[in-house]
């Protein structure tokens, strides 16, 4: 071996050992809610997330998940799922009252039999939460691509509760009145005031305000956004004179709406809404210039306190909130995803702010206040909804 040779395989041997020493830098921790393995190396994670995946194969499934999204949104997402992991998503869709009342009662008999909800704020921090039926979703949350603060539009994972047992799936203007389109010019109603205008009395179907839902939202978001308790006391005693029909059925309401029974809804669910629009209906939202709130509106994800298959339902939860999982979720739903990297097309414009819209985000306080305009919903309109 020539001296030069010699020289060059020591250098390579003293680099060598100076890398070994130092070692690699530390990976950053990733920029979102903190978590227990916040700080954990790629390796950690992607251990966690392999074994996570080979216990909720060998569970079996299925997912179940009680909904509040329809059919034509969960089976969309119930075959991306098992098409990417062989787990089957079964779901059982109803109103959110329905589904919180189902739950207590298995959970009072001892049975587990959801494994992920899907539903309203006030489903999940007003009835379900209190009733201790629920459980933190922070906990269950792996992948990195989940945790990126940067791709979530609130700048953080979108818990809208400190506990985090709620977050929302989708980021929409919720825009609580629906007009025919044949029969209501868009000019005529530009405010929520405008309701109280005679020529409507009778002519309007609105969600039950007494019970949470759609309604019970809209005039929590007046009272404690917009106008402040007393005024939006005085709106609905003068919305009692208007004679509106009432109904639960989210769906019957917009259908009235679109064949022209009643020409105007009000608090109706926005995905029913566009799933009439998507189709052709002769319907569309209403603007008003009281701005919007910003929410899920049924579009928010929560976790039972106890799973009959927790290793697929983590999975389920992770890859729902991933740039693919939600991506089907918001092209079913047909409303923003709480992503900023899912595409837009096919969202119509109006279920976005506008540039000079004042527009209110989902906070806990204000879903738990629902509780209280319930109560006066049902000595307002008491009369109307027997």
């Amino acid at each position: 071996m020539s001296k030069f040779t010699g020289i060059i395989l020591a250098v390579a041997v003293w680099v060598s050992l100076i890398a070994v020493a130092c070692g690699p830098a530390a990976a950053p921790s990733p920029t979102a809610a903190p978590k227990p393995t916040a700080g954990a190396t790629r390796a950690a994670w992607e251990t966690d997330w392999e074994q996570t995946v080979a216990a909720a194969k060998k569970e079996g499934g299925p997912v179940m998940v009680y909904s509040t999204p329809s059919t034509d949104v969960m089976a969309g997402v119930s075959t991306a799922f098992r098409e990417k992991y062989g787990i089957n998503v079964e779901y059982i869709v109803g109103r959110g009252e329905e589904l919180a009342k189902r739950m207590q009662a298995e959970q009072n008999a001892g049975i587990f039999a959801a494994d992920v909800v899907i539903s309203g704020g006030t489903t999940g921090l007003v009835t379900m939460k209190p009733q201790g039926l629920l459980a933190p979703l922070e906990p269950l949350l792996i992948l990195p691509e989940v945790l990126d603060a940067k791709v979530w539009r609130a700048g953080r994972v979108p818990f809208v509760d400190k506990d985090h047992y709620h977050l929302s799936l989708i980021g929409t203007a919720q825009r609580y009145v629906t007009r025919n389109t044949d029969m209501v010019k868009e000019e005529e109603i530009k405010s929520y005031k405008d309701l109280l205008n005679p020529k409507w009395k009778g002519k309007m179907v609105s969600n039950d305000p007494s019970i949470a839902g759609t309604a019970s939202g809209m005039y929590t978001y007046l009272a404690y956004d917009v106008w402040g308790m007393e005024e939006t006391l005085e709106f609905m005693r003068q919305m009692v004179k208007q004679e509106p029909a009432f109904t639960r059925d989210t769906r019957l309401q917009v259908e009235w709406v679109a064949k022209g029974k009643y020409p105007i809804g009000v608090a109706t669910l926005q995905e029913q809404t566009q799933a009439f629009i998507t189709v052709g209906s002769p319907i569309a939202h209403v603007k008003v210039i009281e701005g919007v709130k910003l929410g899920s509106g049924a579009g928010g994800l929560q976790i039972p306190k106890q799973q009959a298959h927790p290793n697929a339902a983590k999975v389920f939860v992770n890859w729902l909130l991933t740039r693919e999982g939600l991506t089907v979720f918001v092209k079913g739903f047909g409303n923003p995803g709480s992503r900023v990297d899912i595409p837009t097309e096919g969202i119509p414009p109006s279920l976005f702010p506008g540039p000079d819209e004042k527009a209110w985000p989902d906070t806990e306080e204000t879903v738990l206040a629902r509780s209280v305009i319930t109560d006066h919903a049902r000595q307002i309109f008491g009369p109307l909804l027997k």
